[in-house]
């Protein structure tokens, strides 16, 4: 705890000699260590949220750069001309913005609540603010994966053929179906891609194939060989510290019933019941439900993808929106570290307990390589760095 002078007028115009609040470090570590998708955090760029600290008049966006890969297929040999056949160094850039965010919370009457309830109001408050930062930050960053970045695409608004309202093609795998990208850009709502299908867990359902086809699509960088860049796998850490590079999939809960039920997928990877204590158990998300392992994929119960499933558009199924992550998928950021703080409104009796941070997270995304081939056919202009946007059907 530290105290720090206010030299203005205070809360509803009541001069403070002193508020105190706690800043920084302790805190900070605080309500981001307890939410869900801290461990997928750091400073690599091999990690899949990859964090970054903005020092002062550093301004409210940052950029976050990529080196395209150089054309290792076809190196000079022998005695073939060296200058003139040098390849260009491409950079490109995905910028982020960081805003400005807080959570209030007062306490009216303390002095005279202090003696009427036996509950300690100020602490609450106090936990109160904390959680509400560490909720705020998962579900911000989901959004920025989900409907965050493509705000009209599950709401039957949002025409496939405008260029970029929904995932690009190469890092979207709808169970069950294999769209043309002709198809896949049709003018149609997003939605409307199911119906034909009829979805249904039985056959659009998350599968023991679905998840092989995720993982061969991140390896091969889309629906054939380097169509786009492929999607590396994440840094992570097993129970034991030691690093591990894995492919995560947080799953939908309702999504893994079927899952479940695929004798591909039970016959052949480990339940949390024999691998919790297991040294090679990675250590991936807080809180979260560790189901198992399959074909090199870390699979997750993830209770906050309930908010972004949808329904198809004429038949009315439900459709889980999961997601395959892998290196660099996203980007988070901070202009300062969080702050809370209280003061007193010693006239209206009030306590008011407040916190405040500036933060921006985005799912990264860098130039299209088909798109520069072939923008008429290919609509997307960019591509996501480290997430396949998984589509299986609930009911």
């Amino acid at each position: 705890m530290a105290l720090y002078p206010v030299p203005a007028p205070g809360y509803n115009g009541i001069n403070q000699n002193l508020f105190p609040f706690e800043v920084a470090s302790s805190l900070f570590k605080e309500w981001v260590q307890i939410t869900p998708l801290f461990n997928l955090m750091g400073n690599e760029p091999t990690r899949p949220i990859v964090r970054k600290k903005l020092g002062a008049k550093e301004g409210l966006q940052y950029r976050m750069g990529k080196l395209q890969a150089l054309d290792y297929k076809n190196p000079i040999v022998n005695f073939d001309q060296r200058r003139g056949n040098a390849q260009q160094q491409k950079v490109d850039y995905d910028a982020v913005n960081v805003d400005f965010k807080s959570f209030l919370v007062q306490i009216k009457g303390y002095d005279i609540l202090n003696y009427g309830t036996p509950i300690e109001l100020p602490p609450y408050a106090r936990s109160q603010l904390v959680e509400a930062f560490s909720r705020a930050l998962n579900r911000d960053i989901f959004l920025a994966a989900t409907t965050g970045a493509y705000p009209s695409m599950t709401n039957g608004a949002a025409n496939c053929n405008v260029a970029d309202v929904i995932p690009s093609y190469d890092r979207a795998v709808l169970a069950g179906l294999t769209p043309t990208v002709a198809q896949y850009y049709a003018n149609a709502t997003f939605p409307a891609k199911f119906d034909a299908a009829n979805p249904a867990p039985a056959n659009n359902g998350l599968s023991a194939t679905h998840l092989k086809n995720l993982k061969l699509t991140a390896e091969r960088g889309g629906t054939a060989i380097n169509r786009e860049d492929a999607i590396q796998p994440a840094y992570v850490r097993n129970k034991a510290g030691w690093p591990m590079n894995k492919y995560i999939y947080l799953a939908h809960p309702e999504s893994l019933t079927a899952l479940f039920a695929d004798p591909l997928f039970s016959q052949s990877t480990f339940n949390r019941g024999t691998v919790i204590d297991a040294e090679n158990t990675p250590q991936t998300l807080n809180g979260a439900d560790y189901v198992g392992e399959f074909f090199g994929i870390s699979i997750y119960s993830c209770k906050d993808l309930y908010e972004f499933e949808f329904t198809s558009a004429a038949n009315n199924h439900r459709i889980a929106w999961n997601l395959f992550i892998g290196a660099g998928a996203w980007s988070l950021g901070w202009a300062e570290e969080p702050m809370l703080g209280m003061e007193n409104d010693l006239v209206e009796r009030i306590q008011l307990y407040f916190g405040h941070e500036f933060r921006g997270q985005k799912m990264l995304k860098f130039a299209s390589q088909q798109n520069a081939l072939d923008a008429a056919t290919n609509l997307a202009t960019s591509v996501e760095q480290g997430i396949l946007h998984s589509f299986v059907a609930l009911s």
